[in-house]
């Protein structure tokens, strides 16, 4: 027996001494997520949003005044900054002496969030985790390579990441000497079967220095790469695939909630939805009425586990497209980032990021980074951080950015020595300073 399958064991023998807390749960999701179109499934997930609803204007300071209401579209939708300002109303009266986790993000806006959860809610995470990594060719026991900031809040020890079989991988200067000493550390791992997890930003760079090095290293036992906690443009998606000979599969997640929607093997360009654990709403960018088929719309999410602080319609800030899969199962067709970095022409019309990342592909040769920012309505920035001295294309770039923006756009090239990241390691590629909406 395999020393990873011995890990693999051990985990299932110790969630058993407790209880099965974490298979029952996964037994349930796999249910839910398998069978979403049927009516059980449906009918599983009701029982949840009642059970909820029920508990949440039951012991709940801020939701009480909502007592007796049935039905979730009811309720609010309710901002971040809602929660922050009456947090103390968002705890529920039966878990306050309880022993709750806090969970917290930096916050890609530069504002932090916290929550607490309970027992069960985390139970539940570590299943929705265990689902979508099954999904994505990973089982428990084989070696994770997670790409992230890595500080003493958050870096494992020595004896946890042996027994997870995790290596922690340091992305906050991703050079191409650290490039080269990640790229060394998968070729030298004798492991047949491994899985990284990490930023779509180091992802890209990698991708950058595979393809300007043309390397290609289609035996590192690589079963898939899973892209979260930014937007994995097309590029990064195939041309790391390409050259690691593998599947990149991108992952919606946040720390305060949890796992909401990923790509699988089997749906490797569209996001399932996490329906066994959240309720999830995608609204009209300007209103609270459904998105339709097609359209962009704020990704509002609803946690059915998290009982000591319990969120309901929580609008992320997060922009996806409405996508519906062969079973009639609401799915996200793509996801865009934060409606505050949603950009626009010059005479008001969204455009989609997506566009913005088609404009710089051709001069990734060139580049250590870049950033679009639409300063005033019809005035937008580029900054390059340059690999060499000169830019000869200034004109090409801003012609061929001028056929989506307008004829009328204004285009400025800032030319700089670093573009820095976020306190969380993310990088904003487009940022709207005019923010119109």
């Amino acid at each position: 027996m395999s020393i990873n399958k011995i890990r693999s064991n051990f985990y299932w023998l110790i969630d058993a001494l407790k209880g099965k807390t974490i298979k029952s749960q996964l037994k349930d999701i796999e249910f839910c997520l398998e069978n979403a179109h049927t009516p059980q499934a449906k009918e599983i997930q009701k029982a949840h949003i009642q059970r909820l609803l029920k508990h949440v204007t039951q012991t709940t300071p801020f939701y009480k005044k909502f007592k007796g209401l049935n039905d979730i579209h009811s309720f609010p939708v309710i901002r971040k900054t809602v929660i922050q300002d009456d947090f103390e109303n968002f705890k529920s009266s039966s878990y306050k002496d309880k022993k709750n986790f806090k969970v917290s993000t930096s916050g890609s806006t530069g504002v932090p969030f916290l929550l607490y959860q309970n027992q069960e809610k985390r139970n539940r995470n570590h299943a929705d985790l265990i689902y979508y990594y099954k999904q994505s060719n990973f089982k428990i026991g084989n070696r994770l390579y997670e790409l992230e900031v890595w500080r003493n809040h958050n870096k494992k020890g020595k004896l946890k990441s042996w027994l997870q079989n995790i290596v922690q991988f340091d992305i906050s200067r991703l050079t191409d000497d650290r490039i080269q000493q990640f790229l060394k550390l998968l070729k030298l791992d004798k492991q047949s079967d491994k899985t990284m997890l990490g930023f779509a930003s180091a992802y890209e760079l990698i991708a950058q220095y595979l393809e300007n090095n043309n390397i290609i290293l289609d035996n590192v036992g690589l079963t898939s790469a899973i892209a979260n906690a930014e937007y994995l443009n097309h590029y990064t998606k195939t041309t790391l695939g390409k050259h690691l000979n593998t599947v990149v599969l991108s992952r919606y997640s946040s720390e305060e909630i949890g796992v909401v929607a990923q790509q699988t093997l089997s749906s490797p360009n569209t996001f399932v939805l996490n329906h066994a654990s959240y309720y999830v709403e995608l609204l009209n960018l300007n209103s609270d009425i459904p998105a339709k088929p097609g359209e962009f719309g704020r990704i509002v999410v609803t946690d059915l586990f998290n009982y000591a602080m319990p969120i309901i319609r929580y609008d992320t800030g997060d922009i996806a497209e409405f996508g519906v899969n062969k079973n009639g199962v609401m799915e996200f067709a793509k996801i865009e980032g934060r409606q505050m970095d949603l950009i626009y022409d010059t005479s008001g019309n969204m455009i989609s990021s997506f566009v913005v990342y088609t404009k710089f592909y051709k001069y990734y040769h060139l580049l250590k980074q870049y950033q679009f920012i639409q300063q005033e309505e019809d005035r937008y920035e580029i900054k390059l951080n340059l690999k060499g001295d000169n830019f000869a294309f200034e004109d090409e770039l801003i012609a061929d950015i001028k056929l989506d923006f307008g004829n009328n756009a204004r285009v400025d090239i800032t030319y700089v020595d670093e573009i820095p990241a976020l306190a969380s390691g993310k990088r904003r590629k487009v940022i709207n300073n005019f923010k119109k909406y």
